[in-house]
Parts: C-alpha cells; structure tokens; sequence
C-alpha cells in the first residue's frame, strides 16, 4: 500500500468523523497528492526565504 493510499484512508475517516461523506478513492488521493505538493512547495519557499535571510544578514 502506497503512502497517499494510506493518507487517503487516514482522510476519509476524519471526514467521516467530522460528518462529510460522498468522495470517492480518486478524490482523496487527489486532495492527498495536492496537500504533498503544496507542503513541498511551502517548505521550499520557507527554505528559500530564510537562506535569503542569511545571505542579508551577511552584506
């Protein structure tokens, strides 16, 4: 079993707890895959900002 399976087996029941029904497996791995990328892309831009930061810091 893949990881974004699991994360969309771990996301279907918090949905399920919080009362939202009706998406189907595609539609969890989907919301999965997009919540990787956009934590990847954050953690980029963090990275990118604070050796931005470093780099002012020593001009």
């Amino acid at each position: 079993m893949s990881i974004v399976s699991i994360m969309a087996a771990i996301l279907e029941q918090e949905l399920r707890e919080h009362g939202i029904r009706g998406l189907t497996k595609l539609d969890r791995e989907t919301i999965v895959h997009s919540m990787i990328e956009r934590t990847a892309e954050l953690e980029t831009d963090i990275k990118n900002r604070h050796l931005g930061s470093r780099l002012d810091d020593q001009n």
